[in-house]
Formats: structure tokens, C-alpha cells, sequence
């Protein structure tokens, strides 16, 4: 399962975000060969006070603990941008951040 480090930082109205998820990402090829379990992150979405500032449906195509970088508008210093990955097996993992 996803476990998260975020980071977020606002510069005037405009909120710097960086996230990184732990997550083997292996689709079935590669946990064949790893012999593992096949564990990829199929969707990722980030909330700002209800509203959504990313989204992104994935696949085992990315790489092993996968970084995601956006900016957003309207965030300030003390607001909470919270995060919610779903895996390939239906779990799910949320982490948030205050913006700094």
C-alpha cells in the first residue's frame, strides 16, 4: 500500500506541491519475475478545502514510488491539501499536509 510524503508550500496565491508515494508499482510482468504480489496505484487525487487540484487514474506503468509535482491557485500558508491513493486491490490510503 501507498504510504505518502507531502509537501507544500504557498508563494503568494499560487501553492507548490510535491508528493511522493511508496508503492512497488509491479504490474503483473514484473511481479512475475520479482515473484511478488502485483501492487500498482490506479488512482491518485489531491483536495484543497473540498476542491479537487489533481487527479490522475494510473497504472503499473509508472515507476516504483512514483513523484507527483503541480501547482495550484487559491491556497494559502495553514490550509490542508489532503491526498487519497486507491490500489489495484480496492485499498485505499489518505494522507494530508498543512501548506507551510
Amino acid at each position: 500500500m501507498a504510504k505518502m510524503k507531502i509537501k507544500a508550500k504557498a508563494k503568494g496565491d499560487i501553492v507548490n506541491v510535491k508528493a511522493m508515494f511508496t508503492s512497488l508499482m509491479a504490474d503483473k510482468e514484473e511481479a512475475e519475475k520479482k515473484k511478488i504480489s502485483v501492487e500498482y496505484i490506479t488512482y491518485i487525487v489531491a483536495k484543497h478545502n473540498g476542491n479537487i487540484v489533481y487527479e490522475a487514474n494510473t497504472s503499473g506503468f509508472m515507476s516504483e514510488n512514483p513523484l507527483v509535482k503541480f501547482d495550484f491557485k487559491g491556497g494559502k500558508e495553514g490550509d490542508k491539501i489532503e491526498f487519497t491513493t486507491i490500489d489495484n486491490n480496492g485499498k485505499t490510503e489518505t494522507g494530508s499536509e498543512k501548506i507551510k
